[in-house]
């Protein structure tokens, strides 16, 4: 699958978010001048599970923050140590320009009962992907099964909005997106109440 059809299927997660993500194929091709492969979408699933058993919690978030659409109307997000200590040295989630290599974010995505919805992560990998700076995007169902995994075509074209935070969004209410853009990819899922509350409450934290 191109990335440009890839593009086309919506597969946003990133923020991320894989509730009603397509799948799409992986990426494991090698850079042509380091040959930086990226672990299997199996040999990720286990970082991201100890990551959950541990509850290694992004600095500066909590559980169960407000989602965007009524399919992730809650999301947790987690991350290792390398891209907790970069956060806690930035002060702030917008105010890291580089995580490290080897970091790696993971949000959890739960519906209004709370359900565990799906789950997504960026690894960053040196030589991976230099266009999109060397994330590997994830995306899985609930127990770990792939849904999206690789150089995702239009997770990069999302995340390229906060290209001076290194492609992260920090959770709501610090930064948010318009509802057209969430309704761009997912033209037939419901948005939010309380994120459309958010937009309303907070109009300076909306993404441009």
């Amino acid at each position: 699958m191109n990335r440009t059809k890839t593009a086309l299927l919506g597969t946003l997660f990133c923020a991320f978010l894989v509730a009603g993500l397509p799948r799409a194929g992986a990426a494991q091709t090698a850079s042509a001048d380091k040959g930086a492969l990226p672990p299997s979408p199996a040999q990720l699933w286990r970082q991201i599970r100890s990551l959950q058993h541990s509850q290694s919690m992004m600095p500066m978030t909590h559980a169960f923050q407000p989602g965007s659409r009524m399919v992730d109307v809650y999301t947790t997000d987690l991350s290792n140590q390398a891209a907790s200590a970069a956060i806690t040295a930035a002060g702030s989630i917008p105010d890291v320009t580089r995580y490290p290599n080897g970091s790696l974010l993971v949000k959890e995505n739960y519906n209004a009962k709370r359900q565990l919805t799906g789950v997504t992560a960026m690894l960053k990998l040196a030589f991976y992907d230099a266009a999109n700076r060397n994330w590997v995007m994830a995306a899985y169902s609930p127990v770990g099964k792939e849904v999206a995994f690789g150089q995702v075509a239009s997770c990069d074209a999302c995340h390229t909005m906060v290209s001076k935070s290194d492609f992260v969004f920090a959770p709501p209410p610090v930064q948010l997106l318009p509802a057209a853009v969430w309704k761009a990819f997912f033209p037939k899922q419901a948005m939010s109440p309380a994120y459309l509350a958010l937009l309303a409450k907070y109009p300076d934290a909306v993404v441009k």
